[in-house]
C-alpha cells in the first residue's frame, strides 16, 4: 500500500513539475504578442559536444519600441537562414516559438502523470 502511494506521489510531482515548467510557454501563447521578426543576423555560440551553435538575432517593433535580442530556444542552420521568424513576446517574460510538437507531447506527458497519480493516490488496496 505505501508502495503505491509513494509511487502515487513522485508520478504526481513530476507531472506537477513538468506542468510548471511548460506554464511560460502558455502564458506567451495566451498573453503575448504574436510578432513578425526579421532575422537581421546570427549568433554563434562555442559548444562542447556540437562545435558551434548558431541562434538567429531578431530584430522587431513592440509598443512603439525596435527590440533586438538572441533567439536562443532553437539553433538555426547557417547556409538556410530565414528571413522572417513568427514569435511570441511579452516584454516581462520573454519569447516562444509558439505551440510546437515538443509543447505538445510534454504537455500530454504531464497531463498523463497527473491522472495517473491522482488515480494511485486514490487506490484502495483490497486483500
Amino acid at each position: 500500500m505505501i508502495i503505491i502511494r509513494t509511487f502515487g506521489v513522485i508520478l504526481l510531482l513530476l507531472g506537477l513539475f513538468l506542468a510548471y515548467g511548460l506554464s511560460k510557454d502558455s502564458r506567451l501563447m495566451l498573453f503575448g504578442s504574436k510578432i513578425k521578426a526579421d532575422v537581421i543576423g546570427i549568433d554563434s555560440v562555442k559548444h562542447k559536444r556540437f562545435g558551434y551553435l548558431h541562434y538567429p538575432v531578431l530584430q522587431f517593433n513592440y509598443k512603439q519600441k525596435q527590440v533586438r535580442l538572441v533567439n536562443d530556444l532553437s539553433s538555426i542552420n547557417p547556409q538556410k537562414v530565414p528571413a522572417h521568424m513568427e514569435i511570441y513576446y511579452k516584454e516581462g517574460i520573454g519569447i516562444s516559438n509558439g505551440f510546437t510538437v515538443i509543447y505538445a507531447v510534454f504537455s500530454m506527458i504531464s497531463i498523463i502523470m497527473i491522472i495517473f497519480g491522482i488515480i494511485a493516490l486514490r487506490t484502495k488496496h483490497v486483500r
